[in-house]
């Protein structure tokens, strides 16, 4: 039974015995107080997007005070009316690629095309370079800058090396974009 969620309210909740219970707020449809049976509480917003339901926590408390988490849920609400999935986003950004995810794409697909020698040549590339400098970040978050970054770590040493790297890279992402 929804009730308007106050910091009174929050602290006073009692643990269920197991899982979680949610208490939802009279205020803002969808915004709650969700409670652990370890008593953890946190804020969560229910809400609909492209037919799916999806609850999405806001923060915990203390972290968040209620009212900071109420205008959130406010304001994410706002975001769903025009169409937007905020909960969707996170998703995709978790699933994103990486570049290594680009390596094994790369690897499969584009080496078994070269020659022996340019296969042993292009992992070495990779093993030594891309992947130390740019392998946990994921594709769309690679920006100009960490190219010419790792180019100019390499080009102190190597600089002919260096241009292999880069044009090596390029192909790898030209790829991914097909």
């Amino acid at each position: 039974m929804p009730i308007r969620i106050t910091d009174k309210l929050v602290k006073d909740l009692s643990s269920p015995a197991k899982g979680n219970a949610i208490t939802y707020d009279t205020e803002v449809k969808g915004f709650g107080i969700r409670i652990t049976a370890a008593g953890a509480r946190s804020f969560v917003l229910n809400y609909r997007s492209n037919g799916i339901e999806r609850r999405m926590t806001i923060g915990s408390y203390p972290d968040w005070s209620v009212m900071a988490a109420r205008e959130q849920a406010k304001s994410l609400k706002r975001d769903i009316d025009l169409g937007g999935d905020p909960m969707g986003e996170r998703h995709e950004d978790r699933v994103a690629p990486t570049v290594q995810d680009l390596w094994e794409r790369y690897e499969a697909e584009h080496l078994p095309r070269k020659t022996p020698r340019a296969q042993a040549d292009d992992r070495s590339m990779f093993r030594t370079y891309i992947l130390p400098a740019l392998g946990r970040m994921k594709v769309k978050d690679v920006r100009p800058a960490d190219v010419d970054m790792l180019h100019r770590s390499i080009s102190d040493h190597h600089k002919v090396r260096a241009n292999r790297v880069t044009e090596v890279l390029r192909k790898a992402f030209t790829l991914a974009v097909r």
